[in-house]
């Protein structure tokens, strides 16, 4: 009897033993995965978020990943709360309440209130330059105090309440919330300490999922706020990499975990790596033809734009992870009319007489994009034509008219957001003719529901402005990520980190 009573006490302390054992096991997985950190490279760690002005996109993320908004923009371009919990509009337009939240907190656990983001539109308009807050000026009473004429709480129309945001426009603006969403507008304390992040950066409170926990000129380390624990990543390493060849290599060796539009070379063998993520962008590229001194007539620029799309589709076929053809379309979404874009195709390849020259000026503005449009379009021209494409890429020279107008052909890179086609043309406005000018003030003036369709066959059958290419963010990621999204504005989104 004492055997098997000593028997059955050791089966229990082993089985005892074990579970424990599984359960540490268990544990260390489980804080493996809380403390998973990721990498990834940008050309310089910024020391100054106080302004988006001076800002790249990826210097962008950085401040979407420490701060939220009122509302945010969701990948599918959908406008949604944020810190606020609802957005209630009045019957006019002109005034919004943001209702807060009753779950968001600072990094060091305060709560966050209406107050604070009262107060943080005080500091933006105060120290933000304008260009950045066109959005926020449009407050009843934000020029003025600006401009010093006004105290701000009294003279500007943001109220806080308990538990809302109230907002007051001078008149209507369908696109306030869209601004609203900008990166600019995430929620800051103490804005002028965001000048300095190298020497604050342990002293600021955050509004968003992550704080810094470390800056230097090397690298910037994001750490997972305390009450975020639901986030898959709980540290961001991100490291200066002068050149996106550089974040490959790293890459290759598993130093890096995301790498932003890697080059063109990489993008067939990441997809079917299945570690590439392809997002479509509103950015795009058109063709304009030079048509002032009618050196270049109807059919000849029709021809030319025929050809140019073969060329960029000729390279597009080998690859296709780069851009989208637009095949006729100003906007990506405006594929889907079938009928347009066919009935487009057909007289684009319409034949006729015109004396070709032996050689056809380009210029772009100097980028990545379009030094391989240039140098595809100049080798298909070279194998299939008897014309010579030259080309010139430059930089700040590409603002000079004069030198515009010395070019046959000119690259035009453009925001293609088909919720703002009144911004999307007026880019173009140089490049037409007075009666394509007159037709596009017209249809701003006239048009109640943006209909724009009598203008875009202006331009298109005149051969001047044409759609080339809409762009996609290419994103190489290693095996720690299965999915990423970028948020409506085109930044990273951490938090949809899988």
């Amino acid at each position: 009897m004492k055997k098997y009573f000593f028997c059955t006490i050791i089966l229990v302390f082993t089985i005892l033993f074990c579970l424990g054992f599984i359960n540490r096991q268990n544990s260390d997985v489980a804080n493996d995965n809380l403390e998973e950190t990721i990498s990834y490279g940008i050309n310089e760690i910024p020391g100054d978020l106080e302004k988006v002005t001076k800002l790249s996109k990826r210097h962008e993320d950085i401040m979407c990943a420490l701060s939220k908004g009122l509302v945010s923009k969701s990948a599918d371009n959908k406008i949604v709360p944020s810190l606020a919990s609802d957005v209630v509009k009045d019957k006019d337009g002109i005034q919004y309440e943001f209702k807060m939240r009753d779950d968001i907190f600072w990094s060091d656990g305060s709560k966050i209130t209406a107050s604070d983001i009262a107060n943080f539109f005080k500091e933006l308009l105060k120290e933000e330059d304008e260009v950045n807050i066109q959005a926020l000026l449009e407050v009843y009473g934000a020029k003025e105090f600006r401009a010093g004429k006004a105290i701000f709480e009294n003279g500007v129309a943001i109220r806080a309440t308990e538990n809302s945001v109230i907002i007051r426009l001078n008149q209507k603006n369908e696109e306030f919330l869209s601004e609203l969403t900008k990166p600019q507008y995430r929620l800051r304390k103490y804005l002028i300490m965001w000048r300095n992040l190298n020497n604050n950066y342990d002293k600021l409170v955050y509004s968003g999922d992550y704080k810094i926990d470390s800056v230097s000129k090397e690298n910037m380390v994001l750490k997972r706020n305390n009450n975020n624990s639901e986030l898959k990543i709980s540290n961001i390493n991100i490291l200066n990499d002068e050149n996106v060849e550089l974040s490959m290599a790293s890459y290759e060796v598993k130093e890096r975990d995301i790498v932003i539009n890697p080059p063109e070379s990489e993008l067939n063998k990441l997809a079917e790596e299945n570690n590439l993520i392809s997002i479509p962008e509103a950015k795009a590229a058109y063709l304009v033809m030079n048509s002032s001194d009618n050196s270049l007539p109807v059919q000849g620029r029709r021809e030319i734009y025929n050809n140019v799309c073969k060329a960029i589709e000729s390279y597009q076929n080998l690859n296709n992870k780069e851009f989208e053809l637009a095949e006729g379309s100003f906007f990506r979404e405006d594929k889907k009319d079938l009928t347009k874009l066919q009935a487009r195709k057909v007289v684009s390849n319409k034949e006729g007489k015109w004396d070709k020259p032996k050689v056809l000026t380009l210029l772009g503005e100097d980028s990545n994009e379009n030094r391989i449009l240039c140098r595809v379009i100049q080798e298909w021209f070279k194998n299939n034509t008897d014309i010579t494409i030259k080309y010139s890429l430059v930089k700040e020279e590409f603002k000079d008219e004069e030198l515009r107008k010395r070019y046959d052909m000119i690259l035009v890179n453009n925001e293609a957001s088909i919720l703002d086609k009144t911004q999307f043309y007026s880019n173009f406005k140089e490049y037409l003719t007075d009666s394509q000018s007159k037709l596009l003030e017209k249809s701003k003036i006239s048009t109640q529901n943006l209909d724009y369709s009598g203008f875009e066959e202006s331009i298109f059958d005149n051969y001047n402005v044409l759609p080339l290419v809409f762009y996609n963010e290419n994103i190489a990621i290693s095996d720690k990520i299965s999915e990423l999204k970028l948020d409506g504005n085109g930044n990273l989104d951490f938090a949809t980190i899988k």
